[in-house]
């Protein structure tokens, strides 16, 4: 299993920059970055660097690091648009672009820029799966054609040109699910899919994958199968440990649905010593699970990151 880096576009793109250099010299698969353009919990005006052009100058200013967004918003950009985006970056770099999509769902996002038009807001859940949906048939009529024509309810292509094609051939699409038509969809006509959350939350994603896998002919095998944690805790100590859980157990953890108990935090969060981390992390590459996004808490600043994601990659990864 390979592990890429999460950064924060709330940082400056010196201290971005910085961070992907040194997951590059850690020798980790890539770097992500989300593809928002305000902060999701933070102050609204704090600094925040649109993601597309961010992930251009840290492609360009490494060299093996694979570049990608954990996930590209697809009501953010016109998916033929997008196709062409992602071939010119392809070519600027070498060829490192890992393409992940998803649905988007921030309404600050989508009234404050009116991402859909006319001010009509965060479009219906099916409306955006929809979208998806046709946006992946664009994009794989694009990145594997110089010309690409395209008929749907959304978009509707004529003689689209897409010259010079990406350098990777056969360019893999993934897009990030949560819910059992997007599992669905990521099956049927994707190359992998992205889950976020514990390891129950990986087992329930797989839960609607494997069979769609097995209707579309397709093996397990031969999908990506890719996860994201922006909240892996790495603790120095099993006393922090026991303290993180029990905080854990009685709050709102991300992906496990209100208060639990600390045997199941223990058991499905990726946080903890890095024994614990090493176990768990295990479970999920036996599960098929082919890369882990992550970001590596707890760390307040660039200094911070750093430190942590290298004791990260010495005492987990290197154990894996």
């Amino acid at each position: 299993m390979d592990f890429g880096y999460f950064i924060r576009p709330g940082e400056s793109y010196e201290g971005m920059l910085d961070l992907a250099r040194h997951a590059e010299e850690l020798g980790l698969y890539g770097a992500f970055l989300n593809d928002h353009v305000v902060p999701l919990f933070r102050d609204k005006k704090l600094p925040f660097l649109e993601s597309w052009t961010a992930i251009t100058g840290i492609g360009l200013e490494t060299k093996r690091l694979r570049v990608g967004h954990i996930t590209l918003m697809n009501s953010m950009r016109n998916p033929a648009m997008l196709a062409k985006m992602i071939s010119t970056l392809e070519n600027m770099i070498g060829g490192r672009y890992e393409v992940i999509l998803g649905g988007g769902w921030m309404r600050d996002e989508y009234e404050g820029y009116d991402l859909m038009g006319r001010g009509r807001g965060v479009p219906s859940p099916k409306e955006r799966v929809d979208r998806v949906k046709e946006a992946v048939h664009i994009l794989r009529g694009m990145l594997n054609n110089e010309e690409f024509s395209f008929e749907g309810r959304y978009w509707k292509l004529k003689n689209a040109i897409n010259v010079p094609q990406p350098v990777q051939k056969n360019i893999r699409i993934s897009i990030g699910a949560r819910k059992p038509r997007m599992f669905r969809i990521s099956a049927k006509y994707c190359d992998g899919v992205n889950i976020q959350g514990p390891l129950s939350v990986l087992e329930n994603g797989l839960s609607y994958v494997l069979p769609a896998l097995d209707k579309a002919g397709k093996k397990m095998d031969d999908f990506f199968f890719s996860g994201f944690e922006h909240t892996l805790v790495l603790t120095d100590t099993e006393e922090e440990y026991d303290s993180l859980a029990k905080r854990m157990a009685g709050g709102r953890a991300f992906g496990f649905g209100g208060p639990t108990s600390v045997e199941n935090i223990k058991e499905n969060a990726f946080v903890g010593t890095p024994e614990a981390l090493v176990g768990k992390l295990r479970k999920a590459a036996d599960l098929g699970m082919k890369l882990m996004i992550v970001y590596v808490r707890p760390a307040s600043n660039v200094g911070e990151s750093k430190e942590r994601l290298t004791k990260f990659r010495d005492e987990v990864i290197k154990q894996l």
